[in-house]
């Protein structure tokens, strides 16, 4: 079997036809399931001020209840990830796809602030389906293009997140128990179509040939079982660090929106709209011209230097028009940033365990989710801190503390390219293999 990472475009489509895979037609509904799934889960997030003034629940109550999601995700997410290797994508996305549902369901009949901690604790423990969609897109491109198709599933995530929260604001203006009906419902049109049209990325034949194949490396070459390595831990620290940054704003957009602006669900659901397409723009339009021109090396650092600029400028949004301003570079980092760093973890190991390293590294996620509410929630409980004749709102301590965080970030994400030269070899392949390309073209002309 030839190496997935020497292979080019038409040698993988053709390995992938053996196993009956195309790559178009699954693309096309994993990136339909990415919407439908971020669409259901954004349409409750302009709810929470709503939520917490019907059940008088606290700033930092709000933050428990994201960060109760977070925590127990953070316990089943590897499970669902290891299973994925044992038995097939499809089938552990079910799995998740039904727990998701039932979690909505048990939101929209809540009448109590436990019964919905319940409702959150169930979502995060089927939370499995970003990380095996990940594997999904692992299983079915090389690293040369990896960056790209990770940047495709932005599409569908960006479209939920533009018609999730518009829905959600227009729909919790009526009352906030219709968007969590309206996600149960649409969770199981997700479950009809992954049933219908989703191909198993990994059948049992592939997932034997791939076993084989690594054995073979493992046995001449001495190969750990583990995942985990110097490139994976560094890789790792990367997507704690943006996670535990991007979600300490989102956490608390919606309340900060509510406190900061009066901003009512619609409102809010038009903010985080228009964060969804400045991150569709960037993440489905731009990110492949992009990473052409200027490379993913140049591209990751540059969004780097920028999650420093936008958060020193966070604490002065004054007018909420200066929020929808702030929303554009803020999309810019996160449409580049995210698929960039998870295409270089899975470059840090093999095939066999893709599944693995995406629910470790959804799995850590889930501890900077579990963190960063509890944080940003908790600078808004306090309103502001004294340092000595220095005073800081709330705001000033959320955005200080991300311009603390993505300066680590920066530091660890340039030892990583510095120590790991051959992280972005393949990108002087693929110039000498365009050069080559045009020069045949010249040739016939």
């Amino acid at each position: 079997m030839a190496i997935q990472n020497l292979r080019d475009k038409e040698e993988h489509s053709k390995y992938l036809e053996k196993f009956q895979i195309s790559q178009k037609r699954a693309m096309f509904t994993i990136i339909l399931s990415i919407l439908l799934d971020v669409f259901g889960y954004t349409m409750v997030l302009p709810l929470l001020p709503s939520i917490a003034k019907d059940f008088g629940a606290t700033d930092f109550m709000i933050g428990l209840l994201i960060s109760s999601n977070a925590l127990a995700a953070l316990i089943f997410i590897p499970l669902w990830g290891w299973l994925s290797d044992k038995y097939g994508r499809k089938p552990i996305l079910l799995i998740s796809q039904a727990g998701t549902g039932l979690s909505f369901l048990i939101l929209g009949l809540s009448n109590s602030i436990f019964v919905i901690l319940i409702a959150r604790i169930v979502d995060g423990i089927f939370g499995g389906q970003i990380p095996v969609i990940r594997a999904y897109i692992t299983d079915i491109t090389t690293p040369q293009t990896r960056a790209t198709y990770m940047g495709k599933i932005m599409v569908g995530y960006t479209l939920g997140m533009t018609l999730g929260p518009l829905v959600g604001g227009f729909l919790g203006a009526i009352h906030w128990r219709f968007p969590p009906y309206l996600a149960s419902a649409l969770t199981i049109v997700l479950m009809i179509m992954t049933i219908t049209i989703i191909v198993e990325s990994m059948p049992e034949e592939r997932r034997n040939e791939i076993k084989e194949h690594f054995l073979v490396i493992q046995a001449n070459l001495g190969e750990t079982s583990s995942i985990w390595n110097k490139e994976v831990i560094s890789r790792m620290i990367q997507v704690f660090l943006l996670s535990l940054i991007s979600f300490m704003f989102t956490s608390s957009a919606t309340l900060v929106l509510y406190k900061r602006y009066n901003a009512g669900p619609s409102t809010t659901g038009l903010v985080m709209a228009v964060a969804g397409l400045a991150v569709l723009v960037y993440g489905g339009i731009l990110i492949k011209p992009m990473i052409k021109k200027i490379g993913e090396k140049r591209l990751l650092i540059t969004t780097f230097i920028f999650f420093i600029i936008v958060f020193l400028f966070y604490p002065y949004l004054y007018e909420l028009w200066m929020v929808f301003i702030f929303i554009l570079p803020y999309s810019f980092v996160v449409a580049f940033m995210r698929p960039l760093i998870t295409t270089n973890m899975t470059k840090a190991v093999g095939l066999n365990k893709q599944g693995q390293l995406s629910g470790w590294s959804t799995n850590l996620q889930a501890v900077s989710q579990t963190i960063a509410p509890l944080i940003a929630t908790g600078f808004l409980q306090i309103g502001g801190l004294t340092i000595g004749f220095l005073f800081l709102d709330s705001y000033h301590l959320i955005g200080f503390t991300n311009v603390i965080l993505a300066i680590v970030l920066l530091i660890i994400g340039y030892l990583d390219i510095k120590n790991h030269p051959k992280l972005y070899s393949y990108e002087r392949i693929r110039r000498k293999r365009e050069a080559m390309k045009k020069r045949k073209l010249k040739e016939k002309n």
